[in-house]
């Protein structure tokens, strides 16, 4: 809960409905990573990710965000193939997992990670 109570007191120039949406997503993720399931040790390193990102129409409702680690919220969006081995050899992560992330890319324009 700690955390959560610094998620509150820190909204940054983000909407009220991203930020309240981002401490909602933290309660109901358990304080969990939606795509590691590992739990949040610090404030750094959450990361509210748009699953449609804003410059393709996405808003910040609680239906289009997700909480992730930084290291999967990179990996979701770098497009560099050194990048994406770097991440995947550092990460190892499951099928299940690696198909989340995939789903993400795509609904980013990007494409999958094999």
């Amino acid at each position: 809960t700690s955390l959560m109570v610094e998620m509150m007191k820190f909204s940054g120039k983000n909407s009220t409905e991203y930020s309240d949406n981002k401490i909602s997503l933290y309660s109901a993720q358990l304080g969990k990573c939606g795509i590691t399931e590992i739990e949040f040790q610090c404030l750094e390193d959450i990361h509210c990710h748009h699953k449609i990102p804003k410059c393709k129409g996405g808003t910040d409702k609680y239906s289009n965000l997700v909480l992730i680690l930084e290291p999967i919220h990179k990996l979701i969006h770098t497009t560099n193939k050194d990048i994406i081995a770097k991440y995947l050899e550092a990460l190892r992560l499951k099928k299940s997992q690696l198909d989340k992330v995939n789903a993400y890319r795509q609904l980013a324009g990007l494409e999958s990670i094999a």
